[in-house]
């Protein structure tokens, strides 16, 4: 049964003519991002290595949805139809794209490739029919999930990088822009010998054998990305044809690359953070590598608030905990002297003069994955310092308040400077991390429940008679992880490109 809306509920209320027994609430525990902060890290990517996301990091599945809308829209001139429906068009789409992951799935289980759970039972199957009830199920399920051209994986790159453009008319139709038709010229090419199936050469119902999808899988694997694709792809991505804050950041990473003698995600993302990297780009990249810089430090600014969270939740687990009594655990596992110890004293940042951001938060990622987790208000108390000393003075355009930007922590910090190290800990944890959580996680919350009926319990922490105290069914484990950068997607991208 489908969950009522906040609209639903309301209307009900307002026709009852007296109290009523209600089905009970099951909601869902859940929630990726319990602070509020992530949004901002996204709009610093944007500054760098924008029309990228962290799913897209293959060239093939671009070509693969780019050459799929060209092919239907050559089939439908064929058949000299007055109207063709636009969902036949997406029902080949979608056909070529399920034939292609299944294929993947039989050569390598571990493909990487979105949609391994949801395309599972077709692994079992000996054939499939791309018609009926079951067949417009997988496509509704796989639409705005799992699919190739879902907003969350190669979707928003598909137009960004310019494979492909909406049909000016028919919005629901992508068209392959000219710059790709060499790259999928030489894909069509690649797999001639399959083009007379009817998988390739009909629109509407098909029927394909888990023989045949194993028969065509090597051929067009990841592993078979042709120069022209390789081309064509380099230009969108980093070349002439991106835009140039793109092309800069991929101008940073690629000297990166070549300074540091390596292609290891951990290892690029610290040389182009700078200090105490010894790597200078050439001119004109000054700029980019002081955003690169900037992101990675916002970066560990909300690892670290999450990890005080994590840290927060983790005292709940045996009983309710004041604010006070919070503050005072913390600043004795740090080592910090809650009477004689001022904010500034205890967010001096000289001691670490000799990391930067990313270093810092491969400590903190360290402690975390330690069962005893020894150390770790240490390692929180030098990822505010670090932050906090090397936040910028001023905000961005996209800056909101309610996401704790870091200039908004630097000014408070200030204001704080003089007083004792207890009454700054205490601002900490009751407004930029216990008020943070409670503002979203209510916040969100309500937006599920007014706009999908989703009942998503997001709150993990409530106030009861005895103070702070786990929400009903909440786990005190917590492990945040940095938000990925995109860094991966670009590194991954520039090698099947034969840029590195």
């Amino acid at each position: 049964m489908a969950e009522a809306s906040l609209a639903d509920m309301t209307a009900a209320a307002s026709a009852a003519d007296g109290p009523v027994f209600v089905p009970p609430t099951s909601p869902r525990l859940g929630g990726v991002d319990p602070l509020g902060l992530r949004q901002t890290n996204f709009d610093l990517m944007d500054q760098v290595l924008p029309g990228l996301n962290n799913v897209a990091r293959h060239v093939r599945p671009f070509v693969i949805v780019a050459w799929a809308w060209r092919r239907a829209r050559q089939l439908a001139e064929k058949q000299e139809a007055a109207d063709i429906k636009v969902d036949l068009l997406l029902d080949f789409v979608d056909r070529i794209e399920v034939i292609y992951s299944w294929s993947q799935f039989l050569l390598d289980t571990n493909a990487d490739l979105p949609g391994r759970q949801v395309l599972g039972p077709l692994l079992r199957e000996t054939s499939y029919q791309f018609s009926g009830p079951a067949w417009k199920k997988r496509r509704e399920e796989r639409r705005y999930s799992t699919a190739f051209t879902a907003p969350v994986n190669y979707g928003p790159g598909l137009k960004s990088l310019g494979w492909v453009e909406q049909h000016p008319v028919h919005l629901g139709i992508l068209v392959p822009t000219a710059a790709a038709s060499p790259a999928l010229d030489a894909f069509e090419a690649l797999i001639a010998d399959r083009l007379d199936h009817p998988a390739f050469s009909s629109l509407g119902s098909v029927s394909v054998s888990s023989d045949e999808a194993m028969d065509w899988a090597a051929a067009w694997s990841f592993g078979t990305v042709t120069d022209p694709e390789k081309k064509a792809a380099a230009s969108m991505l980093f070349g002439p044809s991106a835009p140039t804050v793109r092309k800069n950041g991929g101008g940073l990473m690629l000297e990166a690359v070549a300074n540091a003698a390596s292609t290891e995600v951990d290892r690029i993302r610290g040389t182009m953070a700078g200090a105490p990297s010894a790597f200078n780009p050439t001119s004109g990249l000054e700029e980019t590598m002081t955003r690169w810089r900037q992101l990675q430090v916002r970066q560990l600014f909300r690892l670290t608030l999450e990890t005080l969270f994590a840290w927060i939740l983790r005292q709940l687990d045996d009983r309710s905990k004041t604010t006070e009594e919070l503050v005072a655990a913390f600043l004795e596992e740090a080592g910090i002297g809650p009477a004689r110890n001022t904010a500034e004293t205890w967010l001096e940042a000289g001691h670490l003069s000799g990391v930067g951001p990313t270093g810092l938060m491969n400590r903190i990622t360290e402690v975390l994955a330690d069962a005893s987790r020894a150390g770790l208000a240490a390692v929180i108390v030098d990822g505010l310092a670090f932050s906090i000393a090397n936040a910028p003075i001023a905000g961005e355009h996209f800056d909101r308040q309610d996401r704790l930007p870091l200039f908004r922590a630097k000014r408070e910090a200030a204001a704080w400077e003089d007083a004792p190290g207890k009454e700054f800990a205490r601002h900490v944890l009751e407004t930029w991390v216990l008020a943070q959580h409670v503002y979203w996680s209510v916040g969100r919350g309500l937006a599920d429940a007014r706009a999908r009926g989703r009942f998503i319990l997001r709150l993990k922490v409530v106030m009861d008679e005895g103070g702070w105290t786990l929400a009903p069914g909440v786990s005190s484990v917590f492990i945040p992880r940095p938000t990925p950068d995109r860094l991966q997607t670009a590194l991954s991208l520039a090698t099947e490109c034969d840029l590195l």
